[in-house]
């Protein structure tokens, strides 16, 4: 037997038809492994290093991802536009190239996801960590 669910499956259709993040399921992780280290906060409670506050976070989430089919949303060597281009050209173009997959799962990988999967694998992980 086991638990029900002990992996979580989030699809995003909405950034593409395939691209998906396969979690361990928040609900059966110790509060250890969903515990960001320590960041030092200012007198208003907000952190000194927002960047090393994210960094702490992309530590935890890197942890629970399983697998993730993901790209690269922009490529690395964008061509130099015209600037008497039209943008409707520029776009065909720029949406014929190829959109890489991300790696492994890392923390520094994790940073490159776009905001959109970062944010559903923070409310999934916040469900847990602040139930209401």
């Amino acid at each position: 037997m086991g638990y029900n669910e002990p992996y979580v499956l989030l699809p995003f259709p909405d950034l593409g038809a395939d691209c998906s993040v396969l979690l361990k399921n928040p609900q059966l992780l110790a509060p250890s492994e969903i515990t960001p280290e320590d960041v030092p906060l200012d007198d208003k409670g907000q952190p000194v290093d927002p960047q090393g506050a994210n960094e702490a976070m992309y530590k935890v989430m890197a942890k629970i991802i399983v697998a993730w089919k993901v790209y690269e949303a922009f490529a690395a060597d964008l061509p130099q536009v015209d600037p008497d281009a039209d943008p409707a050209d520029v776009l065909a173009t720029l949406q014929a190239m190829e959109q890489r997959r991300i790696g492994a799962v890392t923390p520094e990988n994790v940073g490159r996801l776009p905001l959109a999967i970062i944010n559903r694998i923070g409310e999934e992980i916040g469900r847990v960590a602040d139930p209401k």
